[in-house]
């Protein structure tokens, strides 16, 4: 089955399974979650999930907001017991919580990213914090809640905080002057640039404004909510081969019908579709989800952090044996 094939399918049984409400470049992004992590949407389970969300979480969380279906999602592909799943979201809530973290939207998908362990958490939690705090000294105003899914991404890697602040805020100056433009976009792109090496390396800028120039050469937007993207394909040193194919299967995805509007969304499930055979990509591929586009942010957020986290530890796993 191709992607075009498999993508239709998922998507199909999630407008069976979600509600009209739901914004269909959302339905767009589970399909392409579901897809690119090769998982399997089982119908039963995916309504379990959502009413043991309904009996835990309280009417006004962001458990059961609009980003209830990503959620689901995020703790259906995770493998766990539908009860266990949900309860182990909520302890580790209520540990950032108690660990001075505001609480809204973007704390729950920071705890996404933490791991299962909970010896693991204190350490986890500290050094997000602390990669925020030196993140601020550089982005005062820019650096807020919204980046703490980033920050306990990039927390948890080998390397001194306050240098990969200080290479993030290198490259985030660098980018300006090559038109790429200031904000929190610009902001995530230069975190994602340190994903590789917290300490900077000369040659990341320059890929990052030839992979630019590329896409737009053959028509794909590069405005800020692509930035991200951009920023994940220079840290990873894609070479020509790989970028063709992403621009292969982003234009197959873009003639379909179900994208006629939503080319965007095309742009991000084919780059998570083509670095699926690497461990090392694919662990982080659907970061690329993270845009600035106001109403679906917080649900790509959602599907970079679970992409994370499911495929780190497929990758644990296979590591071990």
């Amino acid at each position: 089955m191709t992607i075009n094939q498999k993508i239709e399918e998922t998507f199909n049984t999630l407008k069976k399974l979600l509600s009209w409400g739901v914004d269909k470049r959302v339905t767009l992004s589970l399909a392409g979650y579901y897809v690119t992590l090769d998982k399997e949407l089982n119908e039963s389970r995916f309504k379990e999930i959502e009413i043991v969300i309904k009996k835990k979480a309280g009417i006004f969380s962001p458990l059961r907001s609009h980003l209830n279906p990503l959620f689901i999602a995020t703790l259906d592909v995770a493998g766990q017991e539908p009860q266990q799943a949900v309860d182990l979201l909520l302890e580790k809530i209520e540990a950032l919580k108690n660990s001075s973290f505001k609480v809204n939207s973007y704390t729950y998908l920071a705890a996404l990213l933490m791991s299962d362990d909970k010896v693991n958490w204190t350490e986890e939690m500290e050094r997000s914090k602390q990669l925020m705090a030196d993140m601020k000294k550089h982005h005062r105003f820019l650096t807020s809640t919204d980046d703490y899914p980033y920050a306990m991404f990039l927390g948890k890697l080998n390397g001194d905080t306050a240098v990969r602040a200080e290479t993030m805020n290198r490259y985030y100056q660098e980018l300006r002057n090559y038109k790429f433009y200031s904000g929190n976009e610009l902001q995530w792109m230069s975190q994602v640039l340190t994903y590789t090496n917290a300490e900077y390396e000369e040659d990341l800028v320059k890929r990052a404004v030839i992979i630019r120039d590329g896409l737009k050469s053959v028509k794909i937007k590069t405005s800020a909510p692509q930035y991200p993207m951009i920023g994940f394909m220079a840290a990873l040193k894609m070479n020509e081969e790989q970028l063709q194919a992403i621009v292969t299967t982003y234009e197959s995805l873009a003639s379909m019908k179900l994208f006629s509007w939503y080319k965007d969304s095309a742009l991000s499930i084919a780059l998570g579709w083509e670095m699926r055979a690497s461990k090392d990509t694919y662990t982080t591929a659907a970061i690329s989800m993270a845009t600035s586009l106001e109403m679906l942010l917080q649900a790509q957020q959602a599907m970079m952090i679970s992409t994370i986290a499911a495929s780190s530890a497929a990758a644990s796993s296979s590591n071990t044996e």
